[in-house]
């Protein structure tokens, strides 16, 4: 397969994955239909359009909206099942509870997908490992960012676990893999998906966290 057509699949994989957990915010944040769509549009591109940004591109986004287009199609999908849902029956606290957890898991799907895509523009433009990895962490964060800003939360990447780490990691794990050792590329995407993702869910199952002001580092 043509790398530029299978980043083209992980890319609309990813904006699906991070529009469900926009979606999800807005849900749980009690949103009518236009925020919860603006989240599930800004969690699903605006880390790329931070990335292509800071290299000096248009954003991929606006020369090609099917991202954009994508989430607003998922926003919308999502909002009419739970409506439907709804009228049913009121959603109680435990509905909540499990819009909660499957947020975290498409979160954790849309943050490495992101961060081996924003890695992968990094080895595209010759940068050094760290400028991959830094790519890599503001193309699976910025997103999340922009969000949990217009809901009015401290960023999550700023209080809780190793969110943005992992995706510095991710990504400066997969420019090694792909300049310095010289693998193929496909192969090591999707290899380092698997391996950070099982991580991510790890660290959310086992409730890893940095050290803080209130907190000793290690697992609470």
């Amino acid at each position: 397969m043509d790398f530029e057509l299978f980043l083209l699949i992980c890319n609309y994989i990813g904006t699906i994955a991070f529009a469900v957990s926009g979606v999800i915010k807005g849900f749980k944040k009690k949103l009518d239909i236009f925020g919860i769509t603006l989240l599930a549009i800004i969690t699903a591109v605006g880390g790329g359009m931070i990335r292509d940004s800071l290299v000096n591109r248009i954003p991929t986004a606006l020369i090609d909206p099917s991202s954009i287009y994508l989430s607003i199609a998922v926003a919308l999908i999502m909002y009419l099942i739970v409506i439907s849902k709804k009228n049913d029956r009121p959603l109680d606290k435990q509905m909540y509870v499990f819009l909660s957890r499957i947020n975290l898991v498409f979160d954790a799907i849309g943050l490495v997908i992101f961060a081996l895509i924003g890695a992968s523009t990094g080895v595209e433009l010759n940068l050094n490992f760290m400028t991959s990895g830094i790519l890599a962490t503001l193309t699976g964060v910025g997103g999340g960012i922009i969000r949990d800003l217009l809901v009015n939360e401290t960023p999550i990447v700023l209080k809780e676990d190793v969110y943005a780490l992992l995706a510095l990691f991710t990504g400066i794990t997969y420019h090694i893999a792909v300049v310095e050792l010289g693998l193929a590329r496909i192969p090591s995407f999707i290899v380092l998906f698997i391996f950070f993702l099982i991580i991510r869910l790890l660290v959310i199952k086992y409730k890893i966290n940095l050290p803080n002001m209130d907190r000793k580092p290690g697992i609470n």
